[in-house]
């Protein structure tokens, strides 16, 4: 197979989940001696400009550097290069890139479309034109592809209900990682186990806020620790950080992933405050570093915490600050209880999360569409990875 990739920054990056992902599943479909094409944003490659990593193939194109407009004329330049392919397929990545996708559809290529979660809930957008141009990139990215990919139940039901368009579950992956160098989190001004941890952009929808203000209500003689930053900004920012208080840290972006890696390791326990739908990957990668997760109740969150076995591999709080700190308060003083959740993170990792499992299911995915299966066929074959 030949398959193209529009709609992350490129690789290696390590930004977000799409990131993720294009570095595990080109490596798998390489392997597989299948050619995998990432197109990568060209202001985010300045030096590094070889035309393949580690076997899969990339595209620099150039884009805007706009917070809002960089991806869509990036996704939409993209899209003019791949008409003039031999793909077999052409992988579009979350509603942002839908209408773009129409490009080579018109050409007659063959698309496949992961719609991600509920961006137009993502308060970071404008409210009339999320609802507006969100709504309307999911019926275009209906449109255009031969199936579409949801990454948790919950949005699968959201299509399902809303726009009455079956699709295949395929979440996001996530590695087992252990602490190799304890000392790395020294230079953030951390000691191993005396911090709570959260990675993640600084937004609304992952309640960072909320994080903040419970932490601060509750007992612990611990400090928090947030990595992450937002490029919108803004008097909401500016008031998280000047009411925050000594004891919480923020590590602006961290992109060195090794030393994100100890980070997580070295934490005491990570509190999640992802509030939009679908598969996160910010809570993926704290259960497979064995960190004890304090997780938002939303279906999607209870998706991923919720073992094989019925039970649940973290604690759940509502979304106001009293809720989280007493479930601070309570693991907190209790060392045992947070250690067996960290042991169950990473066991819910390995029986339901890999990224050799996730690969797999997108090829057997690709290779379904491209055979000309029907959804419930493909979603079985998925499955049955």
């Amino acid at each position: 197979m030949k398959i193209a990739f529009i709609g992350s920054r490129g690789i290696p990056h390590s930004y977000a989940s799409a990131e993720q992902l294009v570095r595990y599943l080109g490596a798998h479909l390489v392997s597989k001696g299948h050619e995998f094409t990432v197109y990568c944003h060209a202001n985010e490659f300045k030096t590094d400009r070889d035309p393949y990593y580690r076997g899969i193939r990339r595209v620099f194109i150039p884009t805007v550097r706009h917070k809002i407009f960089g991806q869509a004329v990036h996704a939409a330049l993209s899209s003019i290069h791949a008409v003039f392919q031999d793909y077999d397929l052409i992988h579009y990545q979350c509603l942002n890139n839908s209408f773009q996708s129409i490009i080579p559809f018109i050409f007659g290529k063959r698309i496949v479309t992961n719609v991600d979660g509920q961006i137009w809930d993502d308060p970071k957008w404008p409210n009339h034109f999320r609802q507006v141009f969100f709504r309307s990139a999911a019926r275009a990215a209906i449109l255009v592809s031969k199936e579409i990919v949801t990454d948790a139940i919950g949005i699968r039901d959201i299509y399902l209900n809303d726009y009455n368009k079956k699709s295949a579950v395929i979440e996001y992956g996530a590695e087992i990682v252990n602490s190799k160098n304890p000392s790395v989190v020294e230079k953030y001004g951390l000691k191993p186990k005396q911090y709570y941890f959260v990675a993640a952009r600084l937004a609304m929808s992952n309640s960072t806020d909320v994080i903040v203000e419970a932490f601060k209500r509750s007992r612990s003689g611990r400090v928090l620790a947030i990595a992450g930053s937002s490029s919108f900004g803004g008097e909401w920012l500016t008031r998280l950080k000047s009411g925050a208080g000594s004891n919480v840290k923020f590590l602006g972006n961290v992109s060195d992933q090794d030393d994100l890696n100890e980070l997580y390791c070295n934490a005491y326990a990570y509190l999640h405050g992802a509030s939009l739908g679908g598969t996160n990957s910010a809570l993926l990668r704290p259960l497979g570093s064995g960190l004890p997760c304090l997780v938002l109740d939303t279906v999607y969150n209870r998706e991923v915490i919720q073992m094989n076995d019925g039970t649940s591999c973290g604690l759940v709080w509502q979304r106001t600050p009293e809720s989280l700190a007493g479930f601070i308060n309570l693991i907190d003083a209790d060392e045992f209880l947070a250690g067996r959740l960290g042991g169950l993170g990473q066991k819910r990792i390995q029986e339901a999360f890999t990224w050799d499992r996730i690969c797999r299911q997108y090829e057997q995915f690709y290779q379904g569409v491209l055979e000309g299966q029907n959804i419930d066929s493909l979603s079985e074959r998925v499955a049955g990875c």
